[in-house]
């Protein structure tokens, strides 16, 4: 089994020159550590807590990349995924869903949400760093980047 070693982290955009990441989750505490983590990794985060300001945000403010809880009161992150792909704006937002609950995570899978990961939670930090960095490397490859920092979470 490998482990993750901070040489593992990608290589993210600078700051400020590129779209940011939405962070969309419920749960209050989940949601700020994941966007404090993300900020001190440099990464340009804006958050929501629940699917209905998330696809506001996603239409209005075109993220690269949406890290969102499936099982949200309203619109759940596997709707909102359903409702992205339907956009005719291009490019769309690489979109990774996470859960706590099997189940959801059991359903994205055999609805083929048309994501790019489907993470149970608890997720480690540092691993959906590396989800997110991937995503953001295949959504936005031209953009000039910088090693990113990654402290112990």
């Amino acid at each position: 089994m490998s482990t993750f070693q901070d040489t593992d982290v990608r290589r993210v955009p600078e700051a400020g020159s590129r779209r940011p990441v939405l962070v969309v989750d419920d749960d209050p505490l989940q949601r700020g550590e994941i966007v404090e983590f993300l900020e001190r990794q440099g990464i340009d985060v804006i958050a929501e807590e629940n699917g209905f300001a998330a696809f506001h945000q996603i239409k209005n403010s075109a993220p690269c990349v949406v890290v969102m809880d499936m099982k949200m009161p309203g619109l759940d992150g596997i709707h909102v995924s359903r409702l992205v792909q339907n956009l005719e704006r291009q490019p769309k937002p690489k979109v990774i869903l996470m859960s706590g609950y099997p189940d959801y995570v059991y359903k994205a899978h055999q609805e083929d949400a048309n994501v790019f990961a489907v993470i149970e939670k608890p997720v480690p930090l540092r691993a959906l760093l590396r989800f997110i960095t991937e995503a953001l490397a295949q959504a936005d490859p031209d953009n000039k980047s910088r090693a990113a920092d990654a402290p112990t979470p």
